[in-house]
């Protein structure tokens, strides 16, 4: 009887260190979480202060990526598409014709794109140029002198005149934008009303331009 008495007490002392040993581990482990749980917002901050940081360089990246994407091409493309059917240059222009037209020779631009109507009736014209650098003054000079001539040619053509007086030359990071587009008005009764339909019908390439660059 005193033999099983000791082997009960042997086997309570062996599962009562166990038991021991288990409550300390677990107290072990609660503190481990708990320092892990406190020095977590710490490195939640430095995760969102990086995240800024590579956020700020996306967008700087992102901006670039913009730039390197714009063109005279790109540009003329989405003032073309704005006016759909009632775009209606679509004859372009070789370097000779932009030269005698708007004065703008090979050393001012590194791109450019120019159009006129086959009908040569319609006074519409598009050029977008990019200019090159240190030309831009000489650029816009030019545009704007083309468009004072041919609003002193149209006198001659009094149906014409409305839609060239609300020509626009247009400028932005480089690019230069001359434009006489729209659709031909056969509804107008007289001169103010035909001013106000060429100059809605100009905005729309005013906004598609702007649009271009946003």
């Amino acid at each position: 009887m005193n033999m099983k008495m000791k082997k009960y007490r042997y086997i309570i002392s062996a599962v009562a260190a166990v038991a021991a040993v288990s409550v300390i581990l677990s107290a072990c482990t609660s503190g481990s979480e708990s320092n892990a749980s406190s020095a977590a917002p710490g490195l939640s901050t430095s995760a969102q202060e990086s995240t800024g940081s590579s956020s700020g360089d996306i967008s700087g990246s992102e901006s670039n990526d913009k730039n390197s994407t714009l063109s005279a091409k790109g540009l003329r493309d989405a003032i073309a598409k704005a006016y759909g059917d009632n775009y209606l240059p679509d004859q372009a222009m070789d370097a000779e014709m932009i030269e005698s037209e708007f004065g703008l020779t090979k050393d001012m631009y590194d791109e450019i794109v120019a159009e006129a109507p086959i009908i040569s009736f319609h006074p519409d014209r598009l050029v977008a140029v990019k200019a090159k650098k240190g030309k831009e003054s000489e650029v816009k000079r030019a545009l704007e002198d083309a468009l004072t001539v041919m609003k002193e040619q149209q006198i001659q053509y009094p149906v014409n005149v409305a839609k060239v007086n609300a020509g626009k030359v247009l400028e932005k990071d480089g690019y230069y934008c001359f434009m006489i587009l729209g659709q031909t008005d056969d509804t107008s009764e007289n001169d103010n009303d035909a001013a106000k339909f060429a100059e809605k019908q100009i905005d729309i390439g005013v906004k598609a331009f702007n649009n271009y660059f946003a």
